[in-house]
């Protein structure tokens, strides 16, 4: 029986069709249908109210009628095999409303696998995914065979250069068993990540394998065969551990397709730092007599394959600058305009101007310096034509990575700051606007490199003072502060995530022995060059290039000897310093 409900509605319903049939046309004569009809085909159109709701909100016109990718059927889905091992990240690329994973490989309408190259070359929908082999930042060796790692790898071997176990995720297991073979259960040991970065700054002699966009600052890369994806030249194609993913499918109409790759050479950016520059005394001599390219010739090839090198020059070219005298007793620099070349021959891009000797011969001598550098494009900061311009940032995009370059001058002498009316090397003060700039170019997306030329000393490590002032300007937002001021090379460190390196040591200068007083310093010849890996707008790897210094003017490559001794006792500094 109807309820009243529907009999209301039914009476109203009859009584509008019954008012209205007196206007409508006549087609003929037709005997009505009995209420009972009339009843039964109106009763078959209600439904309860939420349904009829329902009904009209899902077939408003505006709207489609397909189901959204969340809604489609499980049979409409494609089937994907993925195979063990896959990087995470490629995972997560994936579009999961598109796909349900199988198990099944043979029911899979989509397989994606992964192997060494040579087993993808025939198929079109690939990618290539890079591995990095990696170490604590404090390690010594730079470069291990691909032969070697994998006898670690397989257990042939206890140790490799003091390395006894090799780090990895289980996913990274899985796969690099395709490059590797079979890894050994005491050689090859499982790891959460974040542990893997807990163990990059202490002294732990561990190995890592991970994907390169995993990579980090605290750790070091270990070349595989002199390869490496830091590498300037870096070929990916003559890298032993790169991985290729492709899919296999008899389909031939799904839209499905891998990232490229983790790598690509258009975000990367390398960056050359170094210490102190004079050309003048006897490296002036030498470069006199042997031409004045000479001091560069042995490490050119590191500053030149850069994007970027910075030179941090101390001394002004001047017109009237004398003949260079290599028994010089006096401090005042200055070197001959035609020295610039040197600066040209090693492809300098930026120069530092936190130097004290940089108004050693008046204002005329950095006039002419500063148009120098103007003449040739090259970006220079922390020193300028008046107060403003020295504390303004040099600015450099390069391949996404914005960097912002500043520093100032803490120790003088008061002479070479320059003021609102004079020329002159950035005063660092109180530090109060150093913080604020670099806060500011923080804000605005820019990584920011401080450099400052610092009190000089002769010893591998920092003052509590510098310690203090170093970490000031990381807190505010350094991504890396460097001392210009070190004649000696001293330790290095991390806050958070700035790099801090107290002294470089020298670049181009003639210190070969330094007395004080009849005592002998050491140190002076040792320099570091730091190599900055950017990437896609962070700062992933530092690599420490070393050199010594002969002949009072050429900086040459460290032997293998010399490297580790070196590193060795910087690196127990460091070590010790973070204790």
């Amino acid at each position: 029986m109807p309820t009243k409900k529907q009999k209301g509605l039914l009476i109203i319903v009859f009584g509008i069709m019954v008012l209205s049939g007196c206007h409508m046309p006549s087609k003929g004569i037709q005997e009505p249908p009995s209420f009972q009809e009339l009843y039964s085909q109106i009763q078959s159109t209600l439904s309860p109210l939420d349904e009829i709701e329902n009904i009209l909100t899902t077939n408003t016109p505006q709207q489609s009628t397909e189901p959204s990718a969340s809604e489609v059927p499980e049979d409409r889905l494609l089937r994907v095999y993925i195979q063990d091992g896959l990087p995470e990240k490629l995972l997560d690329s994936l579009d999961e409303n598109q796909i349900t994973r199988t198990d099944d490989r043979t029911d899979a309408d989509i397989r994606i696998l992964a192997g060494p190259v040579d087993k993808a070359e025939n198929t079109s929908n690939s990618s290539e995914w890079i591995y990095v082999l990696a170490a604590p930042f404090y390690t010594i060796t730079d470069n291990i065979s691909f032969e070697n790692l994998q006898a670690l790898w397989q257990g042939e071997h206890n140790s490799l250069n003091g390395f006894s176990k090799i780090l990895v995720t289980e996913s990274t297991k899985s796969i690099m068993s395709t490059f590797l073979g079979a890894a050994d259960q005491n050689n090859v040991v499982v790891v959460m990540p974040k542990d893997i970065n807990t163990i990059a700054l202490s002294d732990d002699p561990t190995l890592f394998i991970l994907p390169f966009d995993d990579l980090n600052k605290y750790m070091k890369v270990i070349r595989i065969d002199g390869q490496a994806p830091i590498n300037s030249d870096f070929d990916p194609q003559a890298y032993p551990l790169l991985l290729a993913i492709w899919i296999d499918s008899s389909l031939t109409d799904y839209e499905f397709v891998l990232p490229i790759s983790n790598y690509d050479p258009n975000l990367q950016t390398v960056l050359i730092m170094t210490g102190v520059t004079a050309l003048t005394r006897a490296t002036a001599h030498r470069m006199e007599i042997n031409g004045n390219q000479f001091p560069g010739k042995d490490i050119r090839d590191w500053l030149i394959s850069a994007d970027l090198t910075h030179i941090s020059n101390e001394v002004p070219f001047a017109s009237n600058c004398p003949s260079p005298d290599p028994n010089q007793v006096d401090l005042i620099f200055c070197s001959s305009p035609e020295r610039i070349e040197l600066l040209e021959y090693v492809g300098a891009d930026i120069i530092e101007l936190t130097g004290n000797h940089l108004l050693d011969y008046g204002l005329t001598s950095i006039n002419l310096t500063l148009e120098m550098y103007e003449e040739r494009n090259w970006h220079f900061y922390a020193g300028g034509w008046d107060l403003a311009d020295a504390q303004s940032p040099a600015l450099i995009t390069h391949n996404n990575n914005p960097l912002a370059f500043i520093g100032c001058n803490p120790v003088g002498p008061p002479n070479v700051w320059a003021t609102n009316t004079k020329q002159g090397a950035a005063p660092c003060g109180d530090f109060l606007w150093m913080v604020e700039e670099i806060g500011r170019l923080k804000e605005e997306g820019y990584l920011p490199i401080v450099t400052m030329q610092y009190a000089e000393d002769y010893t591998d490590y920092p003052s509590g003072q510098m310690v203090s002032d170093f970490e000031m300007l990381a807190d505010a937002g350094a991504i890396v502060v460097n001392g210009s001021q070190a004649h000696t090379p001293k330790m290095m460190d991390f806050k958070g995530e700035s790099f801090l390196h107290y002294g470089l040591g020298n670049l181009f200068f003639d210190q070969m022995e330094v007395y004080y007083n009849d005592v002998y310093l050491p140190g002076t010849r040792e320099e570091f060059i730091d190599r900055l890996f950017f990437y896609d707008g962070e700062l992933i790897s530092i690599e420490l290039l070393t050199a010594i210094l002969e002949d009072y003017a050429r900086p040459r490559p460290m032997t293998e000897a010399e490297r580790a001794s070196f590193l060795s006792r910087i690196f127990s500094t460091a070590i010790d310093f973070r204790k």
